[in-house]
């Protein structure tokens, strides 16, 4: 009879249907690291994010579930995986005799340029527990820049089917910060040197990057666009403990730059040479960290890398002042 025929049902979760989307993993440079028993924590770097939207549907919505890593193994899920969830179809009437269904995953344009030649399940598969059973396993392995789409259709209707959109989300990697010259990044050097020189006015250059991966459907909105540049507290209490009461420069900073100030003549300016000469012997008795440089995504915003200064005194070690002038005798007889 025509109302026996296989009819898809089913719901989203409630938190995923108020957003109209489910998360398909969640590995971020920010957000869950959760690590893979042996090498998860470690490649954590290069997991992406995946996004499933509902795409078209005749009656049918599937219920999602995002699998826990330590459960790969008892769903068949690849060790590789970035994600894996479990799609779930419940078919109406419950006592229906074909209740049945096919699932099947695809590019959304296979011709595209990026998705030319390629084969889809080398990123997305999907694998029903059994053949033709209404619950399967849908695993994201490798990045993609193409959408692709899970399909499910009733054997018995085939006019009952639904479609999920799996889109593949760019990730934040680290950030590149080059400042007067020298670049620091999340995943190289994290420590440069800066040479003070209080014989000169001089400026820094600066440049903020947020790396970002090549291969992904959709944008993020990722930013980096402001630093600070603060003395540590190990390097104010050398100063202290040197009997110098210079108070050291803190600095905010875009990719506009300095023009002026930075470590240079403005360092000791009002200063009295013995005031300069205290300062530059405790710089030049300091080892370590002397300055921390912090990455934000904009002025107040959200903390993202830190770096460090060390300081280079090869040159100010040669520009001490006179602190004052004595002769042997203070009588001369003629």
């Amino acid at each position: 009879m025509k109302n026996k025929k296989g009819k898809l049902i089913a719901s989203l979760t409630a938190a995923a249907a108020a957003v109209g989307m489910v998360t398909f993993g969640a590995i971020t440079n920010k957000a869950n690291n959760a690590a893979k028993p042996g090498n998860r924590e470690e490649q954590a770097s290069s997991y992406g994010e995946t996004e499933i939207t509902s795409g078209k549907s005749a009656g049918i919505k599937l219920m999602t579930a995002k699998i826990p890593v330590e459960a790969y193994a008892a769903y068949g899920v690849s060790e590789q995986a970035e994600t894996a969830y479990t799609v779930t179809a419940t078919v109406y009437p419950e006592d229906a005799a074909n209740r049945k269904v096919d699932w099947s995953v695809s590019f959304a344009n296979a011709s595209s340029t990026w998705a030319s030649g390629k084969k889809v399940t080398d990123y997305v598969t999907v694998t029903p527990s059994t053949e033709g059973a209404l619950t399967a396993v849908v695993q994201n392995v490798a990045a993609f820049g193409e959408q692709i789409v899970v399909k499910t259709v009733s054997r018995d209707n085939a006019e009952a089917y639904a479609t999920l959109n799996v889109e593949y989300l760019q990730r934040t990697t680290g950030y590149t910060l080059t400042l007067d010259g020298k670049t620091y990044s999340t995943t190289g050097t994290k420590t440069n040197s800066v040479t003070p020189d209080f014989s000169v006015g001089k400026g820094c250059k600066v440049n903020i990057v947020a790396n970002k991966t090549t291969v992904y459907t959709r944008a993020n909105t990722d930013k980096a666009e402001y630093i600070t540049v603060k003395p540590t507290e190990a390097f104010k209490s050398a100063l202290v403990k040197a009997g110098s009461d210079f108070a050291p420069r803190e600095y905010g900073l875009t990719s506009s730059g300095l023009s002026y100030g930075w470590f240079d003549s403005t360092f000791v300016q009002g200063l009295t040479n013995v005031q300069k000469n205290k300062l530059i012997a405790a710089m030049q008795g300091f080892s370590g960290t002397a300055y921390e440089i912090v990455i934000y995504t904009a002025n107040g915003g959200t903390q993202l890398a830190t770096f460090g200064i060390a300081l280079d005194t090869s040159v100010i070690v040669g520009q001490k002042g006179v602190e004052s002038v004595k002769v042997d005798q203070t009588e001369l007889v003629f």
